[in-house]
């Protein structure tokens, strides 16, 4: 399996100490060579370079760490208003946003797939995701991008309960609960400026978050030209992380499904522009999708592709459902191992170690 490679400069005339190949397995640079000068480590370090690795063994702690900011996380969304801590709140975005730095494919995909606290809190940190990932195609400031985190961690805050109760299969909602979904952005803003934050940009994004281009949304009505870039972006990813997770008055389904959506009945209210880029970046299948195989095995995508097109999955379940060990690669182009579909966790499956699939 093939995860991130890093290059630090401290490389300079040193041995690799691991072969490095590209996203689809082709060797770059075998183990061994030395990296002759700094124009030598840039032609390198400009490239998207893996390194393969074998499960088994914590080879780095990322997903140990994530599962720890999340319940982290969850420990400080859940706590009552009066203790609420939104210092406390910021390090843990800008923590989960450091993990985004080393090995953004894992956040995406095990966040789906373990580590699950309480559904409202594990839709803010998948959300969180998604909004850096946009933040970083748009190249936007370190500051803005860390307002950003933090509002994708708390714009829920005003009603967690109502939004654990929206990831159910089928949530029986009152005409009271309807009603109650109108006001969380405006709740979560006074929760976090009574509790001492100041950054007005955190506090926007959380404020319009529910604001849509076409002024139908609320709680202000507000309209494209008076969205703020952030608002926006977390806009569009709480659609999509809504529509591709449990959640939102349906089950799990496709992202297949999620993109005609998004572009049908959501179309008016998001940015496109937006929109667009999220699609093209993720595709169809993002990491953490689970599928089934040509050879029926069950397998994962756990690498985002060149353009949103995926060509590996990693199974492992066998076409008997037994566990595969170590989780094997598979080749989507190969006609053994085509992809036939979306599937989802099934209660007679066996206990599965999601971190070996993403090479940990």
């Amino acid at each position: 399996m093939l995860r991130p490679a890093h290059l630090d400069l401290s490389l300079i005339g040193q041995p690799l100490p691991w072969d490095l190949f590209t996203e689809s397995g082709v060797l770059v640079a075998g183990q061994g060579l030395v990296i002759a000068d700094e124009n030598h480590f840039l032609r390198l370090a400009g490239r998207a370079l893996f390194v393969k690795s074998e499960p088994g063994p914590n080879l780095g702690g990322l997903p140990e760490r994530l599962t720890e900011l999340v319940a982290q996380a969850d420990a400080l969304l859940s706590a009552p208003p009066e203790a609420l801590d939104v210092v406390a709140l910021d390090h843990t975005a800008r923590d989960l946003s450091a993990l985004w730095q080393v090995d953004a494919d894992a956040c995406l995909g095990f966040t789906r797939r373990a580590g699950r606290v309480r559904p409202a809190v594990t839709h803010s940190v998948q959300v969180l995701f998604v909004s850096l990932l946009l933040a970083d195609q748009l190249e936007i400031g370190a500051a803005e991008r860390d307002s950003l985190a933090g509002a994708a961690l708390s714009m829920n805050l005003g009603d967690l309960e109502l939004h654990d109760r929206l990831a159910e299969p089928h949530p029986s909602l009152t005409a009271e609960d309807r009603r109650r979904l109108r006001e969380p952005p405006r709740r979560a803003a006074e929760l976090l400026a009574a509790a001492g934050l100041a950054d007005p940009v955190w506090l926007a994004c959380v404020l319009q978050h529910h604001e849509s281009m076409d002024g139908s949304g609320y709680p202000a009505g507000l309209a494209g030209p008076d969205l703020g870039l952030g608002a926006r972006i977390l806009r569009v990813a709480d659609i999509y992380c809504g529509k591709t997770g449990a959640r939102e008055y349906h089950p799990t389904h496709s992202t297949r499904l999620a993109v005609q959506e998004i572009f049908g009945r959501e179309r008016t209210g998001l940015d496109s522009q937006l929109a667009i880029l999220l699609l093209r970046r993720l595709g169809v299948y993002p990491p953490g999708t689970l599928v089934r195989l040509a050879s029926r095995e069950i397998a994962c995508i756990t690498r985002r592709g060149r353009g949103g097109l995926v060509r590996f999955a990693v199974s492992f379940l066998d076409a008997r459902g037994r566990p595969l060990d170590p989780p094997r690669e598979r080749d989507l182009d190969t006609r053994q191992y085509q992809l036939r579909g979306v599937v989802d966790t099934e209660p007679h499956w066996p206990a599965i170690d999601w971190k070996c699939l993403w090479g940990y």
